[in-house]
């Protein structure tokens, strides 16, 4: 069954090809959920985190459950919404300073997945090649 949003932007930002099957390839972005990371970005020391979201109905995001990664639930396509916030870790506090929010569709080509990247939102912080990164763990 495919998992699809049907508000999926009509022009993505960039296509690539990931060597890994399709359900590897749910398998490894699901990881991504509630990742944390720090980094420094200048002479600032700022907190990277991700969250996953998987296209319930036609019309909806949800929380990624278990049975996404079971073989046979997701067949041909998914569509995730995967936001990245970052936070300046200042003083006494934290900042928000970016929120960047990405719709991205994974198809089945058996050997290998195509995915699809579209950024929602304004231009500015990350970009659809900082997604593939991040996606790619580089």
């Amino acid at each position: 069954m495919r998992r699809i949003y049907y508000l999926f932007p009509q022009k993505v930002d960039l296509s690539f090809t990931m060597g890994l099957p399709f359900l590897d390839t749910i398998k490894h972005i699901v990881l991504l959920d509630g990742d944390e990371t720090t980094k420094t970005s200048g002479k600032e020391l700022v907190k990277v985190k991700t969250k996953v979201e998987v296209a319930i109905d036609r019309a909806t995001f949800g929380e990624v459950t278990p049975d996404v990664t079971r073989p046979g639930t997701i067949t041909e396509a998914l569509d995730l919404r995967i936001s990245v916030l970052a936070l300046a870790l200042r003083g006494g506090g934290k900042v928000p300073i970016a929120n960047d929010v990405f719709f991205v569709r994974l198809t089945d080509r058996v050997r290998h997945t195509d995915i699809d990247i579209a950024k929602d939102g304004k231009p500015g912080g990350l970009d659809a090649l900082d997604m593939k990164r991040i996606l790619l763990g580089k």
